[in-house]
């Protein structure tokens, strides 16, 4: 037995390995390999087993569910039929990166609601499988061709431990279309904090932070999080106290604690994608030509909440922008880039809302996660615009 790590409570694993079963364990995934099975043309292969394998603060939970997956053609009966009884469901597809599945088993012994273990729960499958293919060859088995195992080390990745919702919702390998990116967050402020509170809890490499500002009492309340009286009274930048909430999740945060402008625009350079979060269009029109120069794409968001003075009630709208080499003329309709524009001006008043920020964080983010591939984009808007008083969302997109 070859293990790279220690063991410990494991749920069953150990079992397996000392049974002579050929076990891997990666990307928070068990798996069985070498299990004989028959194909249709009634030949005996091997094919592998698998299931999700999850850890609470490094102690392995039970198994959720009674389903585990299969990398190779049906099982069948000795007679080349295929074993119905645990069809669930079939289809190619990767469920994490280099790891393919073609169906999908579910089926427990009569009278067992859950399996206690991963060892009850693979075998179970194994010996159902494997049976028929001894009928063929009785000299068959999942033991025979070794026993080692393969314990790979829990890999975080950017995180401070490993992303289980991603395992759990089985959507690791549409997760995993987010990382190694680098990512710029300009201004961090209502809207970008919140911006940085959804980025947290991706995979990309970076994130990088830019704002010249302090962190000030006001901020606390349109912000994600709970600010403490400690914490304002530090009067840190508006990055370190952002850096220091967050990479207690990701690692990857970087602070710049300045404005961006003319002498250091330099900064910006080499990202994959840039969210721009700033109240002045002459500093947006800047970063917008560097950006177009760099041919980087981003999402500008913006802001423009105003006192209905009849009624005394809050009223307006959030808008968040995609900009993508090819999009310039559709940019420049859509997005404020000078001073004195009645958006910039009505920022200025600074009412931003808490609620109101985190959904035009949500409506960047999630563009974002179109543009990455991560969700489905049937209509390829390039522009969101959400109205708070007609509670509308409106989209548009380039010709």
């Amino acid at each position: 037995m070859k293990l790279s790590q220690p063991i410990g409570p494991d749920l069953g694993l150990t079992q397996l390995i000392d049974d002579g079963f050929k076990v891997v364990v990666e990307q928070g995934h068990i798996k069985i390999l070498n299990v004989p099975f028959v194909t249709s043309s009634k030949i005996v292969s091997r094919g592998t087993l698998i299931c999700p394998y999850i850890s609470n603060a490094g102690i392995i939970q039970p198994p959720e569910n009674h389903q585990v997956w299969w990398t190779e053609e049906y099982p069948c009966l000795s007679n080349g039929v295929p074993i119905e009884p645990f069809r669930n469901e079939d289809g190619v597809r990767e469920i994490y990166p280099g790891c393919t599945i073609k169906h999908r088993f579910s089926n427990k012994p009569v009278g067992v609601d859950s399996y206690p273990n991963y060892y009850c729960k693979l075998t179970h499958y194994l010996y159902l499988i494997q049976a028929q293919a001894k009928v063929i060859d009785s000299s068959v088995d999942a033991k025979d061709l070794g026993n080692d195992a393969e314990i790979m080390p829990e890999s975080t990745g950017p995180f401070a431990y490993s992303d289980t919702a991603s395992v759990r919702a089985e959507i690791k390998a549409i997760t995993a279309r987010l990382e190694h990116q680098r990512i710029a967050v300009v201004g961090v402020g209502g809207t970008g904090s919140y911006i940085l509170d959804q980025l947290a809890k991706t995979p990309v490499k970076e994130i990088h932070l830019f704002d010249g500002d302090v962190f000030e009492q006001h901020n606390a309340f349109r912000a994600p999080g709970a600010a403490t009286f400690e914490e304002i009274s530090l009067n840190q930048p508006k990055t370190r106290y952002f850096k220091t909430k967050y990479q207690a999740m990701h690692t990857g945060i970087f602070e710049h604690p300045h404005h961006l402008d003319a002498t250091n625009l330099h900064e910006l350079t080499d990202f994959n994608f840039v969210f721009l979060s700033v109240d002045n269009g002459t500093t947006r029109k800047l970063i917008y030509e560097h950006l177009k120069a760099q041919s980087i794409p981003f999402i500008d968001v913006g802001m423009n909440l105003y006192i209905d003075k009849n009624i005394q009630q809050l009223a307006g709208a959030c808008r968040a922008t995609l900009y993508q080499p090819g999009s310039e003329a559709f940019f420049e309709q859509n997005v404020p880039l000078s001073d004195g524009n009645e958006e910039d001006a009505v920022y200025k008043l600074n009412i931003q809302i808490a609620d109101m920020n985190a959904l035009n964080a949500q409506l960047a983010v999630m563009k974002w996660k179109q543009f990455s591939k991560f969700y489905r984009d049937d209509f390829d808007f390039t522009n969101a615009l959400f109205t708070v008083n007609f509670m509308s969302l409106n989209r548009n997109k380039k010709d």
